[in-house]
């Protein structure tokens, strides 16, 4: 280590003193530079320099100065450095809630045959007699909170406003044209609506909210009955909410059948429907009727034995691009010169792996099941039929063959009369219907045989909670019948025309059983009932569905089925955020 140099410790305000001898602006014995003073002189060689600067004779102090200026500095970043990093801002979506709003049901109207179907004749005893023009309408609306979709007949301070008055929901129809028809909504202390118009013509909408303009629990069914003529038939049809999707079966396009697809579209959009049709040899061959073009607040017809005739039962399915359609297929039948009914279609359920048909009539003759696979492979599917007593395994089916694509029509023979249950369960989802028909007393004359009227019993979703139901215009006249997958008991509420209700009907449902309740069981004061809340006591367990069954007039019998629908029952508001 060298030797300490004390003029090291002097700064610029004392600067080392000279000295003289030869060692004057030589090295130490360290090899640090010995300085020298602020004159020249001669070095070791004898040569002159110049006076140093004041930069070269401070320059060994100026580093541990540029040091010590650079520690505040750091000082500084090190605080910046080691400060907590701050929590990023959060962002809030703007977002809103929406509660369900009125209900806006579209009810067809009348049976409409096509024209070539109505060609007058010379014989005025052969002319053709067209169906009834007009309709009856039957609509029932229910407060989410009313007593009689727990199966209890009670009224309660929740139905009553502010001013003490008891709340019940409003009922509005309307014509195709808008013009109103009535605005008239019977109701008592029970949160229930009915409105009864009966005879309407042509389509018509019908409007349905609670007492603070929400979404009530609501039904709505048209009635089309013709009582003698060529198109002699009783239709129920339920009014729905135009959709994108539907699918018809168990359609005849046999000679002297006719069957129709009616698109309607009640928007200001225009919409295109994919039309397809199944046969039991497959998907049919549409002949360039694939495509159909509806133009807002217009109807296009699809013909059905046009495109494929021929056949005892068909099925249809249209898919719809831009605006939801109105849709329904109306069919109709003839032997010869004898009726053989009409009915007025609702789009089926979707397909499923287990479709359960409530009310299935047998009088006389046997009832048909109708199957359809609109898989694009093969599948199987197994049949079960139920009565009072449980499983008919005499009249159950095992491995049924449903090619994809197709239709198979399958007689259920050897069930004496009465009415039944038919549950189909399938490898695949499939869609199933059952047909089942009466026939009424000889018509007079040599060429006409006793006529017979139809009806197609559509699969009933499992009651989550209530089922309501309208009943025709003229009242409920038939038989409720109830099917369960596990045994239930079951509370049937029958609802006046003047919103009261009847007293409630408690009816214990075996499993695999099918119990029928008649109309007679369910009337008012002796009136018939109007509507039903049909409230089991396991949620999933029991299926449900209506027969209808009036007479003609003529000692013969008129049949029309609807199926039990689960109450959409709720208040939740619907959440809408905007995302990024």
């Amino acid at each position: 280590m060298a030797d300490h140099d004390p003029r090291r410790d002097h700064d610029s305000q004392h600067p080392p003193a000279p000295e003289g001898g030869p060692m004057s602006g030589g090295t130490s014995s360290g090899g640090t530079s010995s300085g020298g003073t602020s004159g020249g002189g001669p070095d070791e060689q004898g040569q002159e320099h110049p006076p140093l600067s004041r930069r070269e004779r401070h320059g060994p102090v100026r580093p541990v100065l540029a040091l010590a200026a650079l520690l505040p500095l750091a000082a500084a970043i090190g605080v910046i450095v080691t400060a907590p990093t701050p929590e990023p801002t959060q962002v809030t979506h703007a977002q809103s809630q929406s509660q369900p709003g009125a209900s806006t049901l579209q009810c067809p109207g009348p049976l409409e045959v096509p024209d070539q179907l109505l060609v007058e004749t010379a014989d005025q005893d052969l002319s053709v007699t067209p169906p009834s023009a007009t309709v009856g309408l039957s609509s029932v609306a229910l407060e989410q909170d009313s007593s009689v979709l727990f199966g209890r007949v009670s009224g309660s301070e929740t139905l009553q406003d502010e001013n003490g008055e008891v709340r019940a929901p409003s009922l509005a129809t309307e014509a195709a044209d808008g013009s109103a028809l009535s605005e008239d909504t019977a109701s008592a202390d029970l949160g229930v609506g009915i409105q009864i118009i009966p005879e309407v013509d042509g389509a018509s909408v019908v409007r349905a909210a609670t007492s603070e303009g929400g979404r009530p629990v609501t039904d709505s069914v048209q009635s089309t009955a013709t009582t003698s003529g060529d198109y002699r038939s009783l239709a129920l049809t339920r009014c729905g909410a135009p959709r994108t999707d539907a699918t018809f079966l168990g359609i005849s396009t046999a000679t002297g059948d006719s069957s129709t697809l009616v698109l309607r579209n009640p928007t200001t959009r225009p919409a295109t429907a994919s039309v397809q049709v199944w046969t039991e040899d497959g998907p049919a061959a549409m002949k360039g009727r694939s495509q159909i073009v509806v133009a807002p607040g217009a109807e296009e017809q699809v013909l059905l034995e046009s495109v494929v005739g021929g056949h005892d039962a068909v099925g249809v399915r249209a898919s719809v691009l831009g605006a939801p359609l109105s849709m329904h297929v109306q069919t109709t039948e003839r032997d010869g010169l004898t009726p053989g009914g009409a009915e007025m279609l609702t789009p089926l359920p979707a397909a499923a792996v287990e479709q359960t048909m409530p009310g299935v009539d047998v009088a006389g003759t046997a009832p048909q099941l109708v199957l359809a696979n609109p898989q694009g492979t093969d599948t199987t599917a197994s049949v079960e039929v139920s009565g009072p007593d449980g499983v008919l395994d005499a009249a159950s089916l095992e491995d049924v063959e449903i090619a994809a694509g197709a239709v198979v029509p399958l007689p259920l023979e050897g069930l004496a009369d009465g009415s039944y249950s038919v549950t189909v369960r399938s490898a695949d989802p499939v869609h199933a219907v059952t047909r089942s028909s009466a026939t009424g007393a000889d018509l007079p004359g040599d060429t006409l045989g006793a006529p017979v009227d139809f009806t197609i019993v559509s699969p009933a979703s499992a009651l989550v909670s209530a089922g309501v139901l309208a009943l025709p215009a003229e009242g409920g006249a038939g038989s409720l019948t109830l099917t369960a997958a596990e045994a239930s008991g079951v509370t049937i509420v029958p609802l006046a025309a003047d919103g009261s209700a009847g007293k409630p009907l408690e009816v214990e449902v075996a499993k695999g059983a099918s119990v029928t309740v008649p109309d007679s069981s369910l009337r008012i004061d002796g009136a018939r009932p109007s509507a039903l809340s049909v409230v089991p006591d396991v949620p999933g367990a029991v299926h449900a569905g209506w027969m209808q069954r009036e007479g003609d007039g003529a000692g013969g019998l008129l049949l029309s089925a609807l199926p039990v629908t689960t109450a959409q029952q709720t208040t939740d508001p619907l959440t809408i955020r905007v995302q990024d």
